[in-house]
């Protein structure tokens, strides 16, 4: 009976978190067109994030020719598509990458189904595990509804749930179910007298396991050694004998380093210098802008973000059981009636682990996945201490009603986290127009021609087109490349611009960081090369050896990088770039002696006005005869564009500000004066060409450009 009760609560949690997952592949809340627009050749939206596709065509090279990346270059497999040139390792975290082919050539046994597909589908199953590991986690302590309560929530847990479901092919859907594993194997070793070595050997094994999906896998470690330590420090003062569970501790080091060594992951083993890179951002390193303060998910949350990624229910309820089973803790009596199989060494893990998981999101929402296990826990732990108090109590009546209190938690607390679950709304990082153009370059395009467009859009453009790209997420964000490519996007020198590219896209960062060593001065280096990139090579060499009094030998050397005799290199913009402007502007004019950038005037709105007067939510008020004005100022100009019509209404000759009105996109943009000439005005905002580059390629919302 206990088992047909213990598998009946598996299939309800298993069934709450895959068939809520499921439903999202149908995008609710779009319209029938844009369903159809966000949806591919499968019927399936496109995925909705850029790793999706980067981790699709790794698993797509393993399935082709047996590794991952595109070559094998010094015994290296090496990715010639991703930051090229030169490309990066191809050393990607194996688990997913393994996990996808295995459950790709499982399910062709029976029906035909692509890679793709595959992926796609993953995360829905593989993320409601997690919830299964919670739910025994939670009822070894407290009991089968509680532990199914925590199960529950896990699963519908904002965050988690958002990057568990299908089209989010990410190791997000690893990061809470192997340290689940970890904890509960190694609290089951430390609790058992004898036998313990099996238990400690699958908690070794699953702490392997996650080293092999995620490069973070190290925190879960430290957290238990620290625990460990404090909880042996704690049995010294109280004279309790450590050595037995030393042993353990000890034994499950080894082995776990072991194996992760003998796996290549021990490398991964110091996460501090990444944990303080993403969340103490930088502005600038090396001299070279830092551009990790662009990426949301490094921000820090905001306090409605705080409480609502991982669950209000699951942040409010989880802090509270904190509280209370840290106060039952030191009550022996009363654990001893409440929490008799709860001790100090689990206590003490838990909230270890639950201290470090808040300290780490308050800083980055990228750690919000750390912070939801031990809040569910003492969730489930608070619930089955109120059960415990209902049973014990004098009163027949709360001794009968007990289990129906607590079932009653359980759908009410369910209900509350499957709505909050079921109102995210998801849109796919690529739509129709971006993989038609991709699949236009594919087929259009020589296999040498490098593609430079937004970073987010590397990888599945990438993925779709079969060429390399220069920027995607696989790069570094703190390099010369990241600078150079938002410098070119701000410059309103054409051929400065096109310069930067060529450079780039034939020789990488060489030219930079060879010059970067003989100055010793990033801004002097930035001087030189915006000197002579935008010239000939002719009138560069001069530059370099009259102004600059550099010898000809490094001369030629240098001019070798930064003047290619081919430009093979094609640009990608799309309609979605606009709202990424600023940050074109903001790093595109770093000032590298003051190692910062700055604030410049960017503002994207929109409206649903049609009259002759209209209202942007950016405070923009627009007249179609007379112009714009934002704030209640005129701007120096007012740029009115509506398909291949352009006008210009001149407005205050000292405003710092102009005004771009896209009537066709229900849009107004206001951007400093100095900037609406730039590149990235002429090809993302007005979508027009230039003296130097012409469209080759063009749909509703993405357009190919070249160089004349």
């Amino acid at each position: 009976m206990d088992k047909l009760k213990t598998f009946i609560i598996i299939l309800i949690i298993f069934s709450i978190g895959f068939f809520s997952r499921i439903e999202t592949a149908e995008l609710k809340g779009m319209n029938t067109a844009d369903r159809a627009y966000f949806t591919d050749e499968n019927g399936l939206p496109y995925m909705y994030e850029p790793d999706s596709y980067y981790n699709y065509r790794l698993a797509a090279n393993i399935l082709d020719h047996g590794h991952q990346g595109d070559k094998i270059i010094n015994g290296t497999p090496w990715d010639l598509h991703s930051n090229y040139p030169p490309g990066n390792r191809a050393d990607y975290p194996p688990l997913i990458l393994w996990i996808s082919l295995l459950f790709h050539n499982f399910i062709n046994l029976f029906i035909p189904f692509s890679l793709i597909e595959t992926c796609f589908w993953l995360p829905a199953i593989i993320g409601p595990l997690a919830g299964i590991v919670m739910f025994f986690m939670v009822r070894r302590y407290a009991g089968d509804l509680p532990g199914l309560l925590s199960g529950v929530l896990l699963v519908l847990a904002p965050v988690y749930f958002s990057r568990t479901v299908p089209g989010f092919f990410d190791t997000d859907m690893f990061n809470i179910i192997f340290p689940l594993l970890v904890i509960f194997f190694l609290l089951k070793a430390t609790e058992t007298k004898n036998n313990y070595m099996f238990p400690l050997l699958l908690s070794s094994f699953s702490l392997a396991f996650l080293s092999l999906s995620w490069n973070g896998w190290a925190y879960i470690f430290y957290i238990i050694i620290i625990s460990s330590i404090l909880y042996m420090t704690l049995c010294k003062l109280k004279g309790k004998a450590v050595m037995g569970f030393s042993r353990k501790i000890a034994v499950f080091v080894i082995i776990s380093l072991l194996i992760i060594g003998l796996a290549g992951r021990l490398g991964y083993a110091l996460i501090f210098p990444t944990f303080f890179k993403f969340t103490f951002k930088s502005l600038s390193a090396g001299g070279w802008p830092g551009i990790f303060e662009s990426i949301s998910e490094l921000s820090a949350p905001t306090f409605d973000e705080f409480l609502s990624l991982p669950g209000p229910v699951n942040m409010g309820i989880g802090l509270f059981g904190f509280v209370i089973i840290g106060s039952i803790m030191l009550r022996d009596e009363i654990k001893r009636v409440h929490l008799p199989d709860f001790s100090w060494y689990p206590f003490i893990l838990i909230g270890i682990w639950l201290i470090i998981g808040l300290a780490a999101y308050s800083l980055s929402t990228r750690f919000a996945l750390l912070v939801i296990p031990p809040l569910i826990i003492f969730l489930g732990l608070l619930m089955g201490v109120m059960a415990s108090y209902l049973k014990g109590s004098p009163s027949m009546r709360l001794r009968r009603s007990g289990n129906v209190f607590i079932l009653s938690l359980v759908v009410m607390l369910s209900t509350i986290s499957f709505i909050q679950a079921y109102e995210i709304q998801f849109v796919p990082i690529v739509d129709d127009d971006f993989v038609a153009a991709s699949y236009w370059i594919k087929n259009e395009t020589s296999m040498d021609t490098v593609v430079i467009t937004e970073w987010g859009y590397g990888h599945p453009l990438a993925t779709f087109s079969q060429r390399p790209v220069l920027m995607d997420g696989g790069m570094n964000p703190s390099t010369p490349r990241s600078y150079w490519v938002y410098h070119a996007f701000a410059t309103n020198n054409e051929s400065l611009s096109i310069g930067i590219f060529s450079m780039l896209s034939t020789s990488g960062n060489k030219a930079v960081e060879l010059l970067n060593n003989r100055t010793g001065n990033t801004s002097l280096t930035v001087t030189i090369l915006d000197d002579i990139l935008g010239v000939n090579r002719i009138y560069a060499e001069k530059t370099l050896q009259e102004k600059y009094g550099i010898d000809p030998g490094f001369t030629g050397e240098l001019l070798s990088y930064t003047h290619p005799t081919n430009k093979p290199f094609i640009i990608l913009t799309k309609d979605d770039m606009i709202k990424w402007g600023h940050w074109y502007l903001y790093y595109g004019f770093w000032d590298f002696n003051k190692s910062r950038g700055y604030d410049y005037i960017y503002s994207v709105g929109s409206s649903n006005d049609t009259g002759q007067i209209r209202y942007y939510s950016n405070d923009v008020k627009f007249d179609l005869t007379s112009g714009g004005s934002w704030e209640n100022r005129k701007p120096y100009t007012t740029i009115i564009k509506y398909r291949n019509f352009k006008r210009v209404i001149a407005g205050d000759g000292k405003s710092d500000f102009s005004i771009i009105v896209l009537l066709d996109k229900n849009q107004a943009i206001v951007v400093d004066k100095r900037f609406q000439d730039s590149l990235f005005v002429k090809l993302v905002i007005l979508k027009e060409e230039t003296e130097h580059i012409k469209p080759i390629y063009k749909n509703n919302s993405t357009i190919i450009w070249t160089v004349r």
